[in-house]
């Protein structure tokens, strides 16, 4: 090479190495918060939101008090898509399979739906249907300060019941339609209801539950024939009342809500929310996460806070919601129709780790199934766009920008608008924590979307932190909504210190958002909320410099083995969980054994690969059993000895909320999955 082609080669070398030096941040760390104040003995010292520093913010907007005054003002923005929702064309059978209900094999019809098209209420439809709903409850005979429960999935009539029932002062009880029918009466029962939502659906279940014959019902969907023995109430018919203007008065300070945890272990609480504390959280969300006219895709449960408050900010601030179901959300549900996600295309897409987890095993099962020269496309271009756009950071209009778009062009682009529709500006992940690995996965091949981790719990009132945009942080719960405060105390018996560097312990929260505790359980409520105002979460978490959060256990999930060492069953967990062999896994340690055990749903195609044996038969083939232990070992590189799986079962079973062994945010419930298979469990333990 000529001197000159030299000296050209190091001035763009250097030139490289300056801009990189000197790239501009996707955002600035100190927009994220500060600490403020002085250490108590055992704890660290107290963590705020930026907007927060000086004093706590009470978000508002003038003239919104009450989620009646959300009804009133709901035209003031002209919005002609308000609120979206599809209607089903037909269901078509395509596959019959075995599954295990309670401890029988059954036949299951699985079906795909044909969707109609999104059909929209404007603001002012929206409304007046909310105005009719309102008055036909009235004359229906329900009165303020009575209870009526929400016992049915995700759709729009939910958010009319609830807006209506607000007007009239009517307290809401939310129960998940994916409840177990104990839990929902413990719910019903509790509250001494006068009246229950229900769907198609859920109806069915109202005897199971034994609720009793003088509580109404009241049915979103038209049926041939109603259940006899109850007062039902059609939507149909209470939506056509004629509007009157005896809307009941309400206050900021009133109760609005009284929200049923899904409950891991024991019985599900139901925790208070007040008036002005989910038009506080619905304002914060708007002014932290969102930006102007969202399009924002509804299929979370609704009894869920996080999904509530969500909407509510869209609805008061212009935007758009769009139901959807979780069966028709993705292409693999639908027929003849677009799925959900490509229907709407969102701007906004909220989820659990265990969604994404699963798209991102169907992603990679695509690309392991496509000819070899497109997996080595796939591969390079994920490589290229791991070192540049995840490694260094390079997210900004600069040099190395031309790069990441190409390879988004390449690889990545058209899958991302074939999964979730062409306008995606932001993922939000919660309920559970996020592996790095899968945070990582995701900055990758869905180009130009943040994807934001949050945390928040029912008793917060929904979210409290949230990453900020364009920040790609792994592994942290992002930072403080101005709304809280949050500290770190001690929990030595565990490690966890605030004298650790970085400080270690049990995080708690206050705000004016978080709850003031539970419905008729005085001693819980004590238990959980300090006389100060601090809630208690029972997590482990760590605090940076730069005021990030990040969740690094549970208290209640951390087994001492009898050789001393503290085992984090969610830890173990979720490295097992990002293998493609691995549906999902529960984790098992105890004070008796020095390793773990686990049970194990595995993936029906991977397992295919393996052997030719029908599911349920290869399941428990030791040859299968070999070969998984083999795959498993890809995940035990940065775990200790005692942490790895020593023994394992594979099981044919489902886990779902409906049959128990998952929360309605499709969390584990280890307990239940613990008694049901605790003869499984012992012969793990007790093999050599």
């Amino acid at each position: 090479m000529s001197i000159v082609g030299i000296t050209l080669l190091v001035i763009v070398l250097v030139s490289l190495i300056i801009l990189y030096h000197f790239r501009p941040n996707g955002y600035d760390p100190k927009l994220n918060g500060c600490f403020v104040g002085e250490a108590n003995s055992g704890e660290s010292r107290v963590m705020r939101g930026y907007g927060g520093i000086d004093k706590l913010v009470d978000y508002n907007i003038p003239g919104f008090e009450t989620i009646a005054d959300v009804v009133n003002g709901m035209t003031r923005r002209h919005q002609n898509k308000l609120i979206g929702y599809r209607t089903l064309i037909k269901e078509v059978p395509y596959k019959t399979i075995k599954t295990i209900t309670n401890n029988k094999e059954v036949e299951k019809v699985l079906y795909k739906y044909q969707m109609s098209d999104y059909q929209y209420f404007s603001d002012v439809e929206f409304q007046t249907l909310i105005n009719k709903l309102s008055s036909g409850i009235a004359d229906a005979g329900f009165k303020s300060g009575d209870k009526i429960a929400i016992f049915c999935e995700t759709r729009y009539e939910w958010m009319a019941m609830l807006l209506a029932c607000c007007r009239q002062g009517i307290i809401i009880v939310t129960v998940y339609a994916t409840l177990g029918d104990e839990s929902v009466g413990v719910a019903l029962k509790e509250t001494e209801v006068k009246a229950i939502v229900v769907s198609k659906e859920t109806i069915q279940r109202i005897n199971k539950i034994q609720v009793p014959n003088d509580v109404k019902l009241i049915c979103v969907d038209e049926l041939e024939e109603y259940p006899k023995e109850f007062k039902v109430f059609k939507f149909s018919e209470l939506k056509e009342s004629a509007i009157h203007s005896s809307f009941t008065p309400v206050k900021p300070n009133d109760l609005a809500l009284i929200m049923y945890t899904s409950g891991t272990s024991k019985d599900p609480k139901g925790v208070l929310v007040e008036q002005k504390q989910i038009l506080m959280l619905s304002v914060g969300y708007q002014k932290n996460i969102f930006f102007d006219q969202d399009v924002f895709i509804a299929y979370l449960p609704l009894a869920h806070i996080f999904e509530l408050c969500i909407e509510f900010a869209v609805i008061m601030h212009g935007g758009t919601v769009g139901y959807a179901n979780v069966r028709t959300l993705t292409s693999p549900g639908v027929i003849d129709c677009k799925s959900d996600l490509c229907a709407l295309e969102p701007t906004i897409l909220i989820g659990v780790p265990t969604v994404f987890n699963r798209v991102r095993k169907a992603i990679l099962e695509t690309v392991n199934k496509s000819a070899a020269s497109k997996q080595k496309i796939f591969n390079a271009c994920y490589w290229i766009k791991e070192k540049l756009y995840v490694n260094f950071n390079l997210r900004t209009p600069y040099l190395f920008v031309p790069i990441v778009k190409l390879v988004d062009a390449i690889a990545f682009r058209p899958l991302a608008i074939s999964l979730f529709g062409s306008y995606l500006k932001a993922i939000i992940i919660g309920g559970s924590a996020l592996p790095c690995e899968l945070q990582h996965f995701l900055q990758c091949v869905v180009p130009g979307v943040d994807i934001m981790q949050g945390f928040g719990m029912t008793e917060l009132c929904g979210a409290c932190s949230v990453m900020p945009h364009g920040d790609a942080t792994l592994g942290s719960i992002g930072c403080l909504f101005p709304m809280y405060e949050a500290k770190l105390r001690d929990v030595p018996e565990l490690g966890y210190l605030t004298s650790n560097n970085p400080p270690q312990g049990e995080l708690l929260f206050r705000g004016l958002p978080v709850s003031k505790g539970y419905f008729n359980r005085p001693e819980e409520s004590k238990e959980a909320f300090t006389e100060d105002g601090w809630l208690c979460t029972g997590d482990i978490a760590k605090f940076d410099e730069q005021c990030h959060i990040y969740i690094i256990d549970r208290k209640k999930n951390i087994v001492k083995q009898p050789c001393g060492e503290y085992i984090s069953l969610e830890l173990v967990e979720s490295k097992y969980s990002s293998l493609r062999i691995v549906d999902s896994i529960c984790v098992f340690a105890d004070a008796f054994h020095d390793f773990v055990v686990a049970l194990i749903l595995p993936n029906k195609n991977v397992i295919q690969e393996i052997s030719d044996k029908p599911f349920e038969e290869a399941c428990e083939d030791k040859v299968v059993i070999q070969e998984v232990k083999k795959l498993l070992k890809e995940a035990e590189s940065t775990l200790t000895e005692r942490q790895r799986v020593k023994h394992f079962a594979l099981l044919s079973d489902d886990w779902t909320p409906e049959n128990g062994m998952l929360t309605a945010a499709l969390k584990l419930k280890r307990q239940s999955i613990s008694t049901k298979y605790q003869l499984i469990i012992k012969k793990l333990f007790d093999e050599k």
